[in-house]
């Protein structure tokens, strides 16, 4: 595949459209003498990126003022870490403390602190070689720290005046404000400061592009399956790397790094960009990646140390006032770059996955070892027993704690107890692997199809084990990754140098105004779309593979998540017509598909919570009311997963509702259905009936409602999964794609 330029025309339309997108925006006349001035000072900005990523992580961080404590106290807490493990290591008298000497032992009064610890020039005196290299490492690393906290304060300074004088947002109303509507406003800055000299207007999706350009990279290679590194274990099989000191490394060796294919960010170097250049730039690459090999195993002592006391100082008062916390379960690195959208900025992923976790949890839940288990009852029962009776013993008489290792003996065996309670399951709970699995998708929005009706093997809570990994394997793969870092780099990533340099050719764009961006986060339905996520079909006279298409339908419910995400975005004619034609086929399977059905059941649930919190007296006449005032399908034909959604909704229900999870400020726009989903179609089709009365007319109460923006994503999702899974059974054999031919003047 040839490398291509794509160029982005200005949309002229939107020049004619009014420009207070926000009814908070206003410019002040009496301020436009000193208009020049502020232009000078915002327009054309050398470094674009970085600053909107200023912008957008002001704004994540919550002003100036968080900022500036959050730079103070990690500089401290680094200094804390450093010296109070000086301290432990080498300035305590441990025989004296411990009483283990024959002089220490002699000593009847209480010993005291300065006793205890030794005086700094004691402390020097004894100090190991190991210990003095790693306080100069310590120093050299603060320093730079310090310097870049007072760059990074220098930087959000200025940030803060933009927010003040560009965007007119003050930092008390900064709080208050959704990311959303600092994007809208930072558009119209665009038109006055000139922030950008390479184009008039800026749109949505060239922000995006600027905030999200490298990681759209890693999406996009996660997606091709170029990472993350795989090792083969005897024992354990497939073992995937890709842990926070592996990612920091790839960072630097593709984007940040001096000798980076990316040439002060935006810009792809030229050599990268010619196929006869890509076997030499192959053994360059592959070089580099030995250095940070290499690099990394010279540190890994130093890395390792700083490893274990982050660990150690940051769960273990923890464990031991939460033994379970251990086995609990967190997103993988893996599986946040699996589940991303492309164009998906950090809070919005954060959400969604936190949106998932529950589901997540009762679906991993589903899966019991029961010889664990036993083991577990027992081991819960006999160091229960014992603890049992170290209690009332120690009730009866607190000089039992003076017992030596008593007080030691008692805690281990808390986390033990703890340990195995959180390895029996609940006698009372019915596990349905399919039904949760499904209703994770409808929050993660990504599954390989293969999973479809497998849920309930052991091959598929496997793989989804790699993405929603246990708290303590993630623990363990942090502390080894100072070993395995250097040696995955060396004998893993340098084997895909080739893959890497062709993914680059192959999938960036130049657009104008933004520079080189991954083509795939361009959103070309046209030029990537999956025909079997009903796709447009390409023309004849261009030559395509299946390697520009992003698969497990990225490229598809990316769109769609986009539109959600941004629905003043004015996307190409191309896509509109991709999902409209994804309206149609719900239209189509309305009374066919229990995805749908089970929709209208979330919409009552909304309905009914938004008119019980507004008006509690008038919620008795629609109290147990059904949804539909006759069937709208032939229940025979499928099982329906969740039942009907009262006026107060319980636990069990919320559980099972496609809307789980709930809509904070960082979701917003989430205020109104968008224009081309799922949910938007049936509602406006529904609301054109001619019978006033009937309950689906009245659908159109949920508008502008929270929660049903983000329902109409999750439904969109979950359709759009359930029409993949029909054309992969031979349902839509016929099926008439869209013609690129429709609309020559547009594409993606």
């Amino acid at each position: 595949m040839d490398y291509r330029t794509l160029v982005n025309e200005d949309n002229d339309g939107t020049e004619g459209q009014d420009q207070s997108l926000s009814p908070f925006i206003q410019f002040d006349t009496e301020e436009d003498q000193n208009n020049s001035e502020k232009q000078s000072r915002w327009s054309h900005q050398k470094d674009l990126d970085d600053f909107f990523v200023r912008v957008y992580q002001y704004h994540q961080r919550h002003g100036f003022f968080c900022i500036l404590l959050s730079e103070i106290f990690s500089l401290v807490q680094f200094i804390f870490i450093v010296s109070f493990t000086v301290l432990i290591v080498q300035c305590i008298d441990y025989p004296l403390l411990f009483r283990s000497t024959p002089s220490a032992r002699n000593i009847t009064h209480k010993i005291h602190f300065n006793e205890v610890i030794q005086s700094p020039k004691q402390c020097l005196s004894s100090m190991h070689l190991l210990t003095t290299l790693c306080i100069i490492f310590s120093i050299i690393y603060w320093l730079y720290r310090l310097s870049r906290a007072v760059y990074n304060l220098i930087s959000y300074f200025n940030i803060r005046a933009f927010y003040i004088q560009a965007l007119d947002i003050k930092p008390n109303d900064l709080s208050n404000m959704t990311w959303h509507e600092v994007q809208q406003r930072l558009l119209i800055a665009q038109r006055t400061h000139h922030l950008c000299i390479h184009k008039l207007n800026l749109t949505e999706l060239d922000i995006h592009n600027r905030l999200l350009r490298f990681k759209n990279y890693e999406v996009a290679m996660v997606n091709k399956g170029i990472l993350p590194p795989r090792i083969h274990l005897p024992i354990f099989g497939d073992i995937i790397s890709f842990t926070t000191g592996f990612k920091f490394n790839l960072r630097l060796i593709l984007f940040w790094g001096p000798y980076a294919p990316f040439d002060e960010r935006w810009h792809l170097r030229q050599e990268y960009k010619i196929h006869s250049q890509r076997e030499k730039l192959s053994k360059q690459l592959s070089n580099f990646i030995l250095l940070y090999g290499l690099a990394n195993l010279l540190l890994s002592p130093f890395i390792f140390i700083w490893q274990v006391l982050n660990l150690f100082y940051g769960y273990t008062e923890l464990v031991r006032r939460e033994p379970g916390v251990l086995g609990s379960r967190r997103w993988s690195n893996y599986g946040r770059f699996y589940l991303r959208h492309f164009n998906e900025l950090d809070h919005s992923i954060n959400q969604r996955l936190n949106r998932g976790y529950k589901p997540a949890i009762g679906y991993m839940n589903s899966f019991v070892n029961y010889s664990i288990v036993e083991a577990a009852k027992f081991i819960s029962f006999t160091t229960g027993a014992i603890l049992a009776v170290l209690i009332l013993l120690t009730i009866y008489d607190e000089d039992v704690l003076n017992v030596q290792h008593m007080l030691t003996l008692m805690t281990s065996l808390g986390v033990v107890l703890g340990v195995c309670r959180s390895l029996i399951p609940d006698e009372n709970a019915v596990f349905d692997p399919e039904q949760m699995l499904q209703l994770v998708l409808a929050q993660v929005h990504y599954q390989p199809n293969s999973w479809k009706d497998h849920a309930h093997t052991n091959y598929v809570q496997a793989e989804f084990g790699q993405m929603f990994q246990l708290k303590y394997v993630y623990i363990l793969e942090e502390l080894v990754s100072a070993f395995v870092t250097p040696l995955v780099l060396c004998f893993q990533l340098r084997r895909k140098s080739l893959q890497i340099i062709d993914f680059l050719r192959n999938f960036t764009v130049d657009v104008q105004g933004v520079g080189d961006v991954c083509s795939f986060a361009q959103l070309d339905i046209a030029k990537h779309g999956d025909m079997k996520w009903f796709a447009p079909i390409r023309p004849k006279s261009v030559n395509k593979t299946d390697g520009g298409i992003a698969n497990d339908g990225k490229l598809e419910l990316s769109l769609m998540h986009f539109h959600h995400t941004n629905p003043n975005w004015q996307m190409p004619k191309q896509c509109e017509v991709y999902l409209e034609k994804i309206q149609e086929r719900a239209v189509e399977n309305l009374h066919g598909s229990s995805i749908l059905q089970q929709s209208l059941n979330d919409i009552q649930n909304l309905q009914s919570q938004r008119s019980f919190y507004s008006d509690p007296q008038c919620t008795t006449s629609v109290q147990n009311r059904s949804i539909f005032s006759k069937p709208l399908m032939n229940t025979s034909s499928y099982s329906p997963l969740h039942t009907t959604i009262s006026v107060r909704p319980n636990v069990s229900t919320v559980q099972n509702s496609f809307l789980n999870g709930g809509v904070s400020k960082a979701d917003l726009p989430y205020r109104s259905l968008a224009q081309f989903g799922v949910l938007s179609k049936i509602h406006s089709q529904m609301f054109d009936m001619s019978d006033p009365y009937s309950l689906m007319g009245s659908l159109a109460s949920i508008q502008g409602l929270p929660g049903a923006a983000q329902l109409d994503m999750n439904i969109s999702c979950l359709f759009m999964h359930e029409l993949r899974h029909k054309y992969k059974h031979g349902e839509y054999e016929d099926l008439e794609n869209i013609n690129e031919d429709q609309n020559n003047e547009s594409t993606c």
